[in-house]
């Protein structure tokens, strides 16, 4: 489903981008920016993000108008490590299939240097002069240098119509997709991830549903931000916009992000926030005819932070240290641990200033030097550093030298404090560190038990730290399981027999069971665990055949087989031919050896197997005693075997039931009355009743049983008025009905 939503939302964006004369003027040209950094090797249900990228932008190239003129610009995809690797693959203005087949030749490596990628195609694109439109998918943020943030306000001041929109492909981390937020809104672009449903939605009404905006008025927004590519300031704002030919300034006082409609020129402007006085300028902004453009202005003060981490200089790799800090702690800030020389958004940890002082944060499991640090959220920048070396872990692991297939192993171990993802386990002795069978995690303690696994061979027990790393490896040689199982050789269909068996120590999984000979080794009837001790009750199949007797182990080896032969089960039923409908029937009847789901019951003729109505278990013993139906008809008496199977059937008449009711005419409110009645064999759910005059059937005041014989007695209602009486059989049907008035009481 997400892969679907991830490759609808990709085509129905540039589409929009390259669709709409919003995006792209009539005469204008785009540049796409893919980003081939080896993060694209990332999976989204199990395909790749850059297969995903390349095939719909190969569906896509087809679709777009021909006057729109396209270029590309890819980065990370030729060297690791290497924030230069940035290539123009087609110029502006390329045929579809020179584009095509430099997207489909794109092979992920490298880093994201993505500000420089947006600047050189801004570049490219003369945006100096011309209108320029840049359309950015990543699937990260920037791992050089400059801040994108940065350099998209710079692109935007100098550009005539610059323009930057960005798909955020596959993005969860909040941090990042600010920066991506940042690097369109410092440009006046719309930015949508592809993993959040609410902004797609935003951005789809945006650029496909409403009708494309022509530009046809000058016009400046007036944006001002914390910091260098930080959180617009949305309010509390004053602006004056000077004209720098001459003229009047203008004034918005206490205001935010600010639209408004300019005669082209150029101008000063100026902006204050008089809660804390912090101002900010921007001089010879051009504004051209017929443009929108977004100017934007940093206003800047100090921000300060110090880190301390506890214990100082060095810890444990893989545990946790306390990391406490000072700082602004300002929206989207964070305490992060990090490789020392890594850059500024790279961490291997972190938690949010916001959650808490100190920030209790895991060291990698990899020995060496890193550095906590206070992260300002937006812009990214780090504000204070502390270094601490990760010394290498170490872990013990004692166990037998030899275990049994399928065994549990008592398996003592030491190691570091525990953390998320430390675990012992068993594997084969050549299998990458990740890997796992059965597994007990080191904060539950020593010793673990782990289940050996079930098929003999040479084997490992590992100490494995953070899911990837092995402190510790034991070798174990793990021998053949042997088994054996000892039942009839004969039994009858349906029958419960006794399996005597032995094998190893019973684990969970383990199981006796009967099969047909062909069944894959998982495939199980009826069954009786290993643990639960020998003999072992198991019900043979309802089907007459040859079938086997299995010891399996682990749900899944079967490690003892006997060949056991099932004989057809018969039975016999004998009951009159005629019944009248309602009445309890005795029904003499032989069968097997009685088990679970084995009755006596009565059916329409062509009912499933497993239907029925009133019925009898067989285990009760013979005569069951069995109502017929309260519907006249021909029915049949059945010996139903496991629930399902059909063994034997009788046929029998139902025939109609009547009634005749002799009670009073009158009789005063809340007085007894005999009422005198003919009917069929009393049955539950058989009575007189007395109700209101037409109401529901079943609906009544007062009743008497019927299987206490003639008269009954019932209670009149408190209320006068008009009734009758009713014989309901069964607790369903009215047989017959009498009028009745109830008078008030003397």
């Amino acid at each position: 489903m997400l892969l679907r939503f991830q490759k609808a939302l990709l085509a129905t964006l540039l589409l929009g981008f390259f669709g709409s004369t919003s995006a792209i003027a009539e005469d204008g040209d785009a540049i796409l920016v893919l980003d081939a950094s080896g993060s694209m090797w990332g999976q989204i249900e199990g395909e790749a993000k850059i297969t995903i990228a390349k095939r719909v932008l190969g569906d896509l190239l087809g679709d777009l108008p021909a006057e729109r003129r396209l270029g590309l610009i890819a980065y990370g995809h030729n060297r690791k490590g290497d924030c230069t690797d940035i290539e123009e693959l087609a110029t502006v203005g390329a045929s579809r299939g020179a584009i095509s087949t430099a997207v489909s030749g794109l092979n992920p490596k490298g880093k994201t240097p993505m500000a420089d990628s947006v600047k050189m195609a801004a570049e490219k694109l003369k945006y100096t002069e011309e209108k320029a439109t840049v359309i950015l998918i990543s699937d990260g943020i920037e791992t050089c240098e400059p801040d994108p943030c940065g350099v998209a306000a710079s692109l935007e001041q100098a550009g005539v119509d610059f323009t930057a929109h960005v798909i955020g492909f596959d993005i969860t981390e909040e941090n990042d997709a600010a920066q991506l937020r940042c690097l369109a809104e410092n440009t006046g672009g719309n930015y949508v991830s592809a993993s959040n449903a609410d902004e797609l939605s935003a951005a789809l009404e945006e650029t496909v549903v409403a009708a494309p905006e022509v530009t046809t008025v000058t016009r400046v927004r007036l944006r001002a931000t914390e910091l260098e590519g930080g959180l617009v300031i949305e309010e509390g704002l004053n602006w004056t916009i000077t004209p720098r030919a001459g003229g009047d300034a203008v004034n918005h006082d206490n205001a935010g992000v600010l639209d408004i409609d300019v005669e082209p020129g150029a101008y000063d402007v100026a902006v204050e926030r008089p809660s804390d006085g912090l101002k900010g300028t921007l001089e010879a902004v051009v504004i051209r005819e017929n443009t929108w453009k977004t100017v934007t202005i940093a206003l800047t003060f100090p921000v300060e932070a110090t880190v301390r981490v506890d214990p100082a200089e060095s810890g444990v790799a893989g545990t946790n240290v306390l990391i406490f800090w000072e700082g602004p702690e300002r929206q989207g800030d964070y305490i992060a641990l990090s490789k020392k020389g890594d850059d500024a958004g790279k961490y291997s940890t972190y938690a949010y200033a916001h959650r808490g002082n100190p920030a209790e944060l895991r060291l990698p499991v990899e020995p060496g030097e890193y550095e906590a640090r206070y992260m300002l959220g937006r812009p990214i920048r780090v504000l204070a550093t502390a270094a601490i070396i990760a010394t290498e872990a170490a872990a013990t692991l004692t166990a037998p030298d030899t275990a049994v297939a399928g065994q549990e192993v008592s398996v003592e171990f030491t190691g570091p404090p525990a953390g998320s993802g430390d675990w012992i386990t068993i594997v084969k002795t050549d299998a990458a560190d990740k890997t796992y069978t059965d597994y007990h995690y080191s904060k539950n303690g020593s010793p673990g038990e782990l289940r050996m696994p079930l098929e003999a061979g040479e084997y490992e027990l590992r100490f494995v730290q953070g899911n990837s790393k092995v402190l510790a490896r034991r070798p174990i040689t793990v021998t053949a399981a042997m088994a054996t199982i000892s039942g009839p050789e004969t039994a009858i269909a349906g029958e419960e027999v006794q399996v005597d068996f032995t094998g190893p120590e019973a684990a969970s999984g383990d199981w006796i069971t009967v099969t047909a000979p062909e069944a894959p080794e998982k495939k199980y009837n009826d069954y009786h665990y290993s643990r639960n001790g020998s003999p072992a009750t198991v019900r043979m199949p309802l089907e007459a055949g040859e079938y086997e007797l299995r010891f399996v182990q682990g749900n899944s080896k079967v490690i003892a087989r006997q060949t056991i032969t099932v004989l057809a089960a018969s039975a016999t039923l004998s009951a009159k031919e005629t019944a009248i409908a309602g009445e309890t029937v005795s029904v003499e009847f032989t069968g097997p050896k009685a088990a679970s789901g084995d009755w006596i019951t009565v059916t329409a003729l062509d009912a499933p197997g497993e239907k029925y109505n009133d019925y009898h278990y067989s285990k009760n013993g013979s005569p069951a005693e069995i109502r017929m139906p309260l519907d006249a008809g021909n029915y049949e008496i059945r010996f139903v075997q496991g629930n399902s199977k059909v063994l034997a059937r009788k046929p029998i008449t139902v025939t109609a039931a009547t009634a005749t009711l002799d009670g009073p005419s009158s009789a005063q409110a809340s007085e007894l009355v005999d009422v005198a009645f003919t009917g069929p064999p009393p049955g539950s759910g058989d009575y007189v009743a007395v109700s209101k005059v037409g109401s529901p059937d079943l609906k009544y005041e007062s009743y008497g049983y019927t299987k206490g014989g003639s008269p009954t007695r019932v209670r009149m209602p408190s209320e006068p008025g008009k009734y009758e009486l009713r014989f309901i059989h069964g607790n369903k049907k009215v047989l017959a009905r009498a009028p009745i008035t109830v008078t008030p009481k003397d």
